[in-house]
Formats: structure tokens, C-alpha cells, sequence
């Protein structure tokens, strides 16, 4: 979805598919993980997307995300002013926008350009929501050189100068320690005309181009809507890493950590790439009247975000409407989720993710959730399964397990409240028959646990 609108920091973190050079961050995405890599460690972050006015704006919610322990932010670097010519960057925007970075590095926050975006490059004919072709300076009506939008996606002067435009962003902000990667385009699916084979071709020849114009080879990717997957494009050398856009809808209906969990998992196991969470929600549409601003919404984020920690993904968090993009459909709801990752964040900070994959397991029938970790350490996070939009209800809940594989003779056991992030209990278990059974103590809500062998 869309209105126009990893990682060597500061601290250090960046991506790179490649190794990158001396003066590089050195935070990095190496080919063949799965996580991002802080001081030699693997490690998972949690962020946001930002969106504002003005700089200062920006620099706001920067402060509020550093805060709350987050190191990452998806920014959309997409609007067309007025004046703006194609192929060419307004000088006062992108001075703004450099204003931006700087203040995400002061932050010491990562992030990941978005470079297009499909609202842009959509004429509303089947009816969406968001569409702002009419504004867009390639179209031929403003001066531009494209009949129709998906011109873009051809061998056109339209291409070729948005194109030119992409490589001047990039080489304009090479040197940028705070970027981390490149996303190209978000939502490729929703350009109006858009095919499979249009959509690779095009982002195939950005990535060439990106990749030229880039000195430390950071990692790309391109997004789709939802959990929209087009086999070619996800397969295609052109991503490094897949993103995913999971709203909840259909079956799912407000249980967005069951989606986060099992499309994360679905897109490791099919196409063996890192899988980056780029924005998530209750529900892709305008927030009134959805689940966004439905009274107990918090309980479902917050799932949403424990969720994100033992899926497999190299990030958490990554709201929509909460994270900025209310402000353009006056719903006050950013305000109230400032601090909502702030406890997972705390949770992750020293784990060594080295290794984790998801972690088999079966819970007893009061239970959803999963495991993730490694032969030494493991996480999990498990709600009770009656805590389901629309009210997502908390009652006291006993008497639950969890049995895993596990190898070792015992285990060291750690569980946590999700909410206040305190440890509420700890015991320590033995390995019989290479099986490990958890007896969680009584909840209300959800629980977190943190097993160490």
C-alpha cells in the first residue's frame, strides 16, 4: 500500500551483499544469512516508518524510535514537487531530504530508501484509493514523456530518465553511512498495466544501475503488496533480500502475528533469502473504522511485534499508520504506539542470533505462537489463543506447554512478560529422550521465554 508518501550504523551499522571497504559501515547482510550483523554479531532490529512535512517532523520520530530501543527506518524518498522536471531531483527537496538523513544519523538510526513507489505511477481505474498519476511530472499531460503509466515499466524515454533520476539519488548519498540498503520500488504489483515479466525486467535494470553507481555494494530489494508474491521477481538476482507487506484481511482477520509468522516462514523455506518485514497492520486501508482504531488494537500490535522476534525476519515492528501515516488520514494513533516495541527491543538487545532458525514445537491446545534459536539459546513467544481480534479478550490462563526437540541434558528457563518485559519465572528442565517440555506458569494475555541450554 502507499500514499506517497538493515545496518553499520552509527554505531555501526550497514548492509552489504559484498565486502565492502575500509570507510564502509560495517554493518552488513552477508549473502547466505539471515540476519543483520552488528559488530560481527547477528542481530535483529526493530524500527519504523516515518513519515512527515518537514524535516523536523522527521527528526521527532527519530527521537521517539532511538528511544524505544529501535536502530531502523523505511523511509519513502518518493514525492514529486511541483516543479520538479523528470529525471531531475528538486535541489530544495533534496536538500530536505538530506536534512532527514542527517538527523537518522544523528539518531544513529539505519535506512532503507524507498526509491519509487506505485501511488506515483497508478491512474485509479480500478479504483484505488491512493493514486496520484495526475501529478506525477512523467505523465504526458504535465510535459512528461509517458502516455500511461506502465511506460515505466518499458523501453521508453520514461524509464530512461527515471532511471537517471534513481542513479543520482544513489550516487548523491553513496557515502551516507546511515543508509543500509536500497529498496527500489515499492508495490511494483500495484503500477497501473504491471505484469510479472515488466516488473522484473524493470527492477533488474535498476539494480544494474543502483549497483554501478554504488561504491560499497549495499543490498536491494523491491516489494509488492501485502503478501503478494510473484515467484520470478522473488527468485530474480536482482533482490538480496524479500520483503513482505502483511496487513491483515481475508482469513486472517486482525491476527496479524499468525500472518507475520507464517509468511515469513513460507518465503524462507521457498526461497532461501532474508525476509525483511518493509510495513505491516491491522489493516491496509484508511485506519477509521478498521481494527487500527478498534479500542484493544495495542494487544494485536504488540502480538504483532513478539511475533516478528521468533518468525525467522530480520526485523520487527514496521507499522504503517502507527509509525507516521495517520497524520494524513487525522487518526491520532502514532502517538499511543511510541513505546509499543520498546520491550522488544530490550528482549533482543545482547542476543546473539547466530544460527536460529525456527524451532519445530506443539503447544497445547490454549496456545499460538512459535520458537526460533539454536542449540544453545532460544527464544519463543506464545499468546493465548483466545486473545483474537475483534476485542482480543485477557483472562488468567494455566496449566500450558511446549515440548521441543532439544539436545543437552538441561536447560536453563527464562520466561518474561511481554508487556513490563520482567522476568516472571525461571526454572530449569531436563532434556529426557532429546525432548524438552516447557510448563509455562499461569498468564494473562501472552508470554515470552528465553531458553539457554
Amino acid at each position: 500500500m502507499t500514499i506517497r508518501m538493515l545496518l553499520t550504523m552509527l554505531l555501526g551499522l550497514t548492509l552489504a551483499s559484498a565486502n565492502p571497504t575500509n570507510d564502509a559501515p560495517r554493518f552488513e547482510l552477508r549473502r547466505g544469512e539471515h540476519y543483520f550483523r552488528a559488530a560481527g554479531r547477528p542481530t535483529f532490529v526493530l524500527g519504523r516508518n516515518p513519515a512527515g512535512m518537514t524535516p523536523r517532523d522527521y527528526a521527532d520520530h527519530f527521537r521517539h524510535a532511538a528511544a524505544a530501543g529501535e536502530r531502523f527506518v523505511r523511509i519513502h524518498f518518493t514525492y514529486f514537487p511541483p516543479n520538479e522536471k523528470p529525471g531531475e531531483i528538486d535541489a530544495g527537496m533534496l536538500r530536505a531530504w538530506d536534512a532527514i538523513l542527517d538527523s537518522a544519523e544523528q539518531a544513529q538510526l539505519a535506512v532503507l530508501p524507498v526509491l519509487g513507489v506505485w501511488s506515483d505511477w497508478n491512474d485509479g481505474s480500478h479504483k484505488e484509493t491512493w493514486h496520484t498519476w495526475d501529478k506525477n511530472p512523467f505523465n504526458s499531460v504535465r510535459g512528461g514523456p509517458a502516455q500511461k503509466p506502465a511506460e515505466l515499466f518499458e523501453d521508453t524515454v520514461c524509464r530512461k530518465l527515471w532511471l537517471q533520476r534513481l542513479e543520482t539519488f544513489v550516487r548523491h548519498w553513496s557515502q551516507r553511512r546511515a543508509i543500509i540498503g536500497w529498496e527500489i520500488f515499492s508495490e511494483l504489483d500495484l503500477v497501473t498495466g504491471a505484469t510479472e515479466a515488466r516488473a522484473v525486467e524493470f527492477t533488474e535494470r535498476a539494480a544494474a544501475v543502483i549497483r554501478a553507481a554504488d561504491p560499497w555494494q549495499r543490498p536491494l530489494t523491491a516489494s509488492q503488496a501485502g503478501i503478494n508474491a510473484w515467484p520470478k521477481l522473488l527468485q530474480s538476482d536482482a533482490l538480496d533480500f524479500i520483503e513482505i507487506h502483511p496487513y491483515t484481511g481475508g482469513g486472517f482477520g486482525g491476527r496479524l502475528d499468525e500472518l507475520i509468522l507464517k509468511t515469513t516462514r513460507e518465503r524462507l523455506q521457498r526461497y532461501g533469502k532474508p525476509v525483511l518485514i518493509g510495513e505491516s497492520g491491522l489493516h491496509s486501508g484508511p485506519p477509521h473504522g478498521t481494527l487500527d482504531v478498534a479500542p484493544r488494537a495495542e494487544v494485536g500490535i504488540r502480538h504483532a511485534i513478539w511475533a516478528a522476534v521468533v518468525s525467522g525476519a530480520l526485523n520487527g515492528r514496521a507499522l504503517w499508520w502507527q509509525d507516521g501515516y495517520d497524520r494524513f488520514e487525522h487518526a491520532d494513533l502514532c502517538s499511543r504506539y511510541q513505546q509499543a516495541a520498546a520491550t522488544a527491543a530490550a528482549f533482543v538487545r545482547d542476543v546473539d542470533y547466530a544460527g536460529f532458525a525456527p524451532v519445530p514445537c506443539v503447544l497445547s491446545a490454549g496456545l499460538k505462537g512459535a520458537l526460533l534459536g539454536n542449540d544453545r539459546l532460544r527464544l519463543g513467544w506464545f499468546r493465548d489463543a483466545a486473545c483474537e481480534p475483534p476485542e482480543w479478550p485477557v483472562r488468567p490462563l494455566p496449566g500450558q506447554t511446549v515440548t521441543m526437540e532439544a539436545p543437552g541434558d538441561a536447560w536453563q528457563i527464562e520466561f518474561i512478560d511481554p508487556v513490563t518485559g520482567q522476568t516472571i519465572g525461571q526454572s530449569r528442565l531436563t532434556v529426557r529422550e532429546r525432548h524438552l517440555q516447557l510448563a509455562l506458569p499461569a498468564f494473562q494475555g501472552s508470554l515470552a521465554v528465553r531458553l539457554k541450554r
